[in-house]
């Protein structure tokens, strides 16, 4: 590996985007030091030609990579099996970085072995609204944390840098045309991961509010049976793995069951509804009773709901039906 750190961007039409996106990185000074895999999985529009052109521009930096539609994970995918930096991040087209915070990072590649580096990040819609979103509640910048002994459900792809080699020791093999698999991705490779340190720099900016992004509650509605397949396997995961950071995992998978069960709710009020959340919530107790009954816990709101369904044998979901759904998804 003669890279520190890949870079792999999923690009499918993001023409409006992807040139803030790519100068934000090679505006660094460590640009020589970053490997870009820009990889258009089958857009339309002219995001791969403008990839392209930064290919020609940035030899021995920038890839432009075209392959047919496979989705989010399939892109994922082909950049770890490609990748030749030390250090893998993930960055979406629609987002950009830090271009100073990216310079500090791969300063801090250079010098060390760590499995996982938390990042800072900033998240708005825009250059002009950005918020940064830090770790120092959860640990001290700079030195290893141990996240079991901690609730660190925040710290999504968006914060992530991974080191290569745990990514690939982890099998990790994302669900192709499916949505929400970065909580694969930011959930599973913490089991082979015996190192890990939070830094006090911003590095991903993330855009929010963008129309079709798939947080949105129109987005969650339309994909439920994604949802509930990537909790699943998260479920799987946590049933199977004997590795470490067990209880890390389990906050983590209880986490992402919640949002499932949220989205169930946020589904219109119906007997098939109905069924399909008994259904799931039985189908969860058979593969992990620690995350069905982690999830019940109090502390949360969500917690409370499930909690009140499951005391109610899910009568209690005529009631949550008569709910508006904006005070659901809070």
């Amino acid at each position: 590996m003669d890279k520190i750190l890949t870079i792999s961007i999923a690009a499918y039409n993001v023409e409006p985007y992807i040139r803030e996106n790519i100068e934000s990185i090679v505006a660094s000074e460590a640009r020589d030091a970053i490997e870009v895999l820009i990889v258009d999985d089958g857009g339309k529009d002219g995001t791969l030609e403008i990839a392209k052109k930064f290919e020609e521009q940035y030899p021995g930096i920038v890839f432009a990579v075209h392959k047919e539609n496979g989705g989010y994970g399939s892109v994922q995918n082909y950049s770890i099996a490609h990748a030749n930096g030390k250090y893998f991040k993930i960055l979406d087209g629609d987002d950009w970085v830090d271009t100073e915070g990216l310079t500090k990072l791969v300063a801090y590649l250079k010098k060390h072995d760590t499995d996982v580096v938390v990042t800072n990040y900033y998240k708005g819609s825009g250059k002009d609204s950005l918020k940064l979103v830090s770790f120092k509640k959860f640990c001290t910048y700079g030195k290893a944390f141990d996240p079991n002994q901690i609730s660190v459900g925040v710290i999504g792809m968006w914060a992530l840098t991974y080191r290569t080699a745990v990514l690939r020791a982890s099998g990790i093999v994302l669900p192709e045309h499916t949505l929400y698999t970065d909580r694969i991705y930011a959930t599973i490779p913490f089991s082979y991961a015996a190192t890990m340190i939070a830094l006090d720099i911003p590095v991903y900016c993330y855009r929010i509010g963008r129309d079709g992004q798939s947080v949105s509650r129109e987005s969650r509605i339309k994909h439920i049976d994604e949802y509930l397949s990537v909790t699943k396997i998260l479920c799987k995961h946590y049933a199977s793995d004997k590795r470490m950071h067990k209880e890390y995992i389990l906050t983590k998978t209880s986490a992402a069951y919640k949002v499932s069960i949220r989205a169930l709710l946020l589904l219109p009020c119906s007997r098939q509804n109905y069924d399909k959340l008994k259904q799931y919530e039985k189908e969860v107790r058979s593969i992990s009773r620690e995350v069905y009954q982690k999830s019940a816990k109090l502390n949360t709101r969500m917690g409370i709901v499930i909690t009140f369904l499951r005391l109610t044998g899910y009568c209690g979901y005529w009631l949550i039906g008569k709910i508006p759904k904006k005070i659901i998804d809070y």
